[in-house]
């Protein structure tokens, strides 16, 4: 059995989403495989039952202590924040890109991790993110691009920052979509524009049911209708039957588009597309096979 923790600089570099990556990866190979968040944080609830979300893989929804780690797979992945009180046979640092100074990266490699996976780097970043850390005696093993994707807020986090009324399918409420789409002029020139977008939220002004229905055509994950209630009940009805939810604020569009837009970057790692995102990005980018 390989034990392989997942420890990282700061809170919030990434630790879930290369944990889970592994995880995944490992599993693809025929192995068994169990995931773990170790109780040592505010979010460790939270990044528990992400983590129990991956499929195939044995979890728990609940963060366990340092001493009730189950030894019962071929591979255990374990997350935690505090390194030192975890044993494990390989160690994985993750560190997000232009967070953490030199001297926090340098106390953090001084624990001798097997490799560190740089997160979050820039388009073409990614060859000097590495050499930052052979540069400072660390064992540079891959680098994860930004990703709008991960970086993006879920429904449940936009609509307090528009002062909205959050309705439709309860089952999005955490899910987040790539882009954040604003409603053309016409809804006959938003078909290929919708079209370009297919993970989207969508934000046009409450008066244009046409843009509205031409969209909910496309499968949005999130409809945002500005500046009051929908003049027809039909897409209230609409977000009652079918799989989108539906804001409704008494912001303009260019108000709540400003209110939203400061929400990247910062949200949590939680949902099911998320998921399957930061699953596809570390086995793009990271050599899990070198830690077993």
């Amino acid at each position: 059995m390989t034990r392989i923790l997942v420890t990282s600089t700061l809170a919030g570099d990434g630790k879930s989403v290369v944990a889970a990556g592994i995880a995944s990866a490992l599993r693809a190979t025929g192995a068994t495989v169990r995931l773990v968040r170790i109780d040592d944080g505010d979010s460790a609830a939270a990044d528990a039952r992400q983590l129990a979300r991956v499929n195939g893989v044995r979890g728990a929804s609940e963060p366990v202590s340092a001493s009730e780690i189950p030894s019962d797979t071929d591979h255990t992945v374990v997350e935690a924040l505090e390194a030192e009180a975890i044993e494990a046979d390989r160690t994985v640092l993750v560190v997000r890109h232009g967070e953490a100074d030199d001297d926090t990266v340098s106390r953090a490699l001084s624990t001798q991790p097997d490799a560190v996976v740089v997160n979050g780097v820039p388009e073409h970043g990614g060859p000097a993110a590495l050499q930052r850390i052979t540069d400072l005696g660390g064992h540079a093993a891959a680098s994860i691009p930004q990703d709008r994707h991960l970086a993006a807020p879920t429904v449940r986090d936009i609509a307090p920052s528009i002062e909205g009324e959050l309705s439709g399918d309860e089952e999005l409420f955490d899910e987040a979509s790539r882009d954040l789409v604003i409603g053309p002029v016409s809804a006959h020139e938003g078909m290929d524009y919708f079209r370009k977008y297919p993970d989207k939220t969508l934000i046009t002004r409450h008066d244009r049911i046409d843009i509205a229905l031409g969209a909910l055509d496309y499968e949005p994950l999130c409809l945002i209708l500005a500046g009051g209630e929908p003049t027809l009940p039909y897409v209230a009805q609409r977000a009652e039957r079918e799989s989108f939810a539906l804001i409704t604020t008494s912001l303009t569009t260019l108000e709540a588009v400003e209110a939203i837009g400061p929400l990247y970057g910062g949200s949590a790692f939680i949902g099911e597309r998320k998921l399957a995102r930061a699953i596809e990005l570390v086995a793009d980018n990271v050599p899990t096979a070198a830690l077993v």
